[in-house]
């Protein structure tokens, strides 16, 4: 246990980096990461991406409050937005997440590999794109909207729903260290929500690995969160420094590895 402990504290790391530097919570590494790891251990396949949600959603939740902490001391959140988004963000999660209580694992999986292609692609088109001179009209009631969207989508997946909240908040026309920002106080919120839910859709189910609590793997939650809320304020403070741009086209080629690996070991090599 000694080796996998160390392991999920470096990969904290990198999570801590992720979470504050792009605003994206970490959850498209923490997944196929306890995937992984919990196929290696022998868990029934029909729990493995029920616990990977579950205690991805809680590391997130632990990492971006450790980020918001950090963009905050800049006044870089929104908090009306966030307010909104927000709410709608643990609406949606909480509602996804008795969906995927009842699904299978294909399922979960296939609607992961999908979800981490679009992230990609996503990564790089933003990369590209200008920012907005001005904030755009957008009503508040859609705000809400888009949240619970967003909230629902990022429960099959065990995200905070940064890949989605900063691209939209940029499309409205707030500047990206902004819509960085918001996007980790939105995750706190949502990943928070989705990390209770996993605990109450998950208490009592059979075929869980030893040492969870619900659908959440406590080994795992706490290596990921030890170190990677120490590494979030740092990549908080890069955004303000490095080219957040070129950093989304070196991300995007590091996701693409990773999903790979991720078919390869789920669909291939079986």
């Amino acid at each position: 246990m000694g080796i996998e402990l160390g392991v999920f504290l470096l990969l904290g790391c990198v999570i801590g980096l992720i979470s504050g530097l792009l605003g994206v919570g970490g959850g498209t590494v923490v997944v196929p990461t306890v995937v992984f790891f919990l196929a290696t251990i022998g868990v029934e396949p029909g729990m493995i991406m029920k616990v990977a949600l579950g205690t991805s959603f809680a590391v997130v939740g632990i990492t971006s409050l450790s980020s918001v902490i950090a963009h905050q001391r800049r006044g870089s959140v929104i908090w009306p937005v966030v307010g909104l988004v927000g709410i709608g963000a643990m609406i949606g999660v909480s509602i996804g997440s008795r969906v995927v209580s009842m699904m299978s694992d294909l399922v979960l999986q296939i609607f992961f590999c999908v979800f981490l292609a679009y992230t990609i692609i996503n990564m790089i088109r933003s990369a590209a794109k200008k920012e907005a001179e001005t904030v755009a009209s957008f009503p508040k009631p859609l705000y809400v909207l888009v949240g619970s969207a967003i909230g629902f989508v990022s429960s099959f997946v065990g995200i905070g729903g940064g890949v989605m909240i900063v691209p939209v908040l940029s499309k409205i026309g707030y500047k990206i260290k902004n819509a960085i920002a918001s996007s980790s106080a939105v995750g706190m919120f949502m990943a928070t929500a989705g990390a209770l839910s996993a605990l109450y859709f998950g208490y009592g189910a059979e075929g869980v690995p030893e040492g969870s609590v619900g659908f959440i793997y406590m080994p795992a939650m706490i290596g990921l969160s030890l170190t990677s809320i120490v590494f979030a304020p740092m990549g908080a403070k890069l955004v303000y420094v490095l080219p957040v741009k070129r950093i989304r086209q070196i991300f995007a080629g590091f996701l693409t590895l990773i999903l790979i690996v991720f078919i390869y070991n789920n669909f291939i090599a079986l």
